[in-house]
């Protein structure tokens, strides 16, 4: 180098510098870019997406490739630096290059270069992308080696690659729709976080309890089966014989309202119009219902254990109300769910699910295995209810106000002010 003047020696620097700091700054990119962004645009044909894409398949080989270039251009402005520092200067300048020289790196080719690949991360990695695919062909030999070493003293630590493709939990998409910067308006945001959650929850979650199912008992005198279907609140009524578990189906009221107003109407001619039931697993997530319900046509399902019994019931309405929410979320418009002169205390029924009480009341009751106020309060007595039993659960208060058959049948609940809507 002795016969190059020191103006190209300059200028060469400058060079290696700029070179240094596109290697941090593009490495820095590459780590940080939105992943699934990069994804989409590879989806869409953006060349530099694709080749971002590919390289980070095998990140060892990228990250190989830029150390590698990176040591080389600081080993040789280490060089180049010095031999200009005792041409102006002497023993002297190679004492004051080599403090500058450490300030000017850590500036100029590490801290400026990887806050604007942070920043930009997108664009630069995308155009970066583009010069490494062949950088990444001419070097391979070296970036072989090199990661053969590090792959062995991995191997001899004992530590493993995770080879996880980023796959994500239901809370962490969750953190992510929230932090997105598309702004969704509140319910919009609920309603994604909804369909995220239904994976989670199965049906005995929202079933209506065996002990609450209304249907039609075809085993009473047919004045009495009349009264009922011409009282029902319901289109689409369970049929069955003296009790649930002789279950026949469902009969819609459109169907059977002719024969009720020619009052022509016997149990044959209703059994006629009766349309076989459809069975749900116990256990079925909630998504998973809502595809079967889908697949099979079908708006009601009656749930049964591992003995064929009938737990309970659950609609369609049901699970999408998980998703857009109650339609009678309102306390006041809940029969449930009574207010009380106190904005904090509420008398609920002690067949209201859980589910819908952390909804409606925005807290979070957590139970081992119980889906009911009763029975949530019932895995934390550990003995049969008394009236006027008081328990504290999770911060809130329990008063046990009526009971039936050994069960709660009326709970007084006082929320904790700060965590109710």
């Amino acid at each position: 180098m002795d016969s190059i003047s020191t103006e190209i020696l300059v200028i060469i620097l400058v060079v290696l510098f700029l070179l240094s700091a596109f290697f941090s700054g593009s490495e820095t990119a590459l780590m940080s870019v939105n992943k699934y962004k990069m994804r989409h645009q590879a989806k869409l044909n953006n060349k530099g997406a694709k080749a971002a894409k590919k390289l980070l398949e095998n990140p060892d080989k990228i990250i190989g490739v830029i150390l590698l270039g990176n040591n080389l251009t600081n080993i040789l402005i280490t060089q180049i630096t010095t031999l200009v520092a005792l041409r102006l200067y002497g023993n002297l300048g190679l004492a004051i290059a080599t403090g500058l020289l450490t300030i000017f790196i850590l500036i100029f080719a590490e801290l400026t270069p990887k806050t604007i690949g942070e920043m930009h991360s997108e664009k630069i990695a995308y155009s970066s992308s583009l010069l490494y695919k062949p950088m990444l062909f001419l070097l391979y030999p070296f970036v072989f080696i090199i990661n053969l070493i590090a792959n062995s003293l991995i191997k001899i630590l004992g530590l493993k690659q995770n080879l996880s493709k980023g796959t994500l939990s239901s809370e962490e998409l969750k953190t992510i729709l929230g932090e997105t910067s598309i702004k969704f308006s509140k319910p919009h945001l609920r309603m994604l976080e909804s369909i995220i959650d239904l994976e989670k929850a199965t049906v005995e979650d929202i079933m209506i309890p065996r002990s609450d199912i209304y249907g039609i008992d075809l085993g009473e005198d047919i004045g009495s089966v009349v009264n009922n279907f011409k009282n029902t609140p319901y289109t689409r009524i369970p049929v069955f014989e003296d009790n649930i578990e002789n279950l026949l189906g469902l009969v819609h009221v459109k169907n059977i309202a002719p024969m009720l107003a020619s009052k022509s109407i016997d149990t044959e001619k209703i059994k006629s119009l009766i349309k076989k039931p459809y069975y749900i697993v116990s256990g079925t997530s909630l998504y998973r219902q809502l595809v079967n319900f889908q697949k099979e046509k079908r708006r009601i399902g009656f749930i049964v254990n591992e003995y064929g019994e009938i737990q309970g019931l659950v609609t369609l309405e049901d699970i999408l109300e998980e998703i857009v929410g109650d339609f009678t979320s309102d306390p006041a418009d809940n029969e449930e769910i009574v207010p009380t002169d106190n904005k904090n205390i509420f008398l609920i029924d002690g067949g209201v699910h859980i589910r819908e009480i952390n909804q409606i009341f925005n807290i979070k009751l957590v139970a081992k295995e119980a889906k009911t106020i009763n029975g949530f309060i019932l895995e934390h007595l550990e003995n049969l209810p008394k009236i006027n039993d008081i328990i504290n659960i999770q911060g809130h208060t329990f008063k046990i106000i009526e009971n039936m058959d050994n069960a709660v049948k009326t709970v007084q609940l006082e929320i904790k002010n700060e965590q109710k809507k």
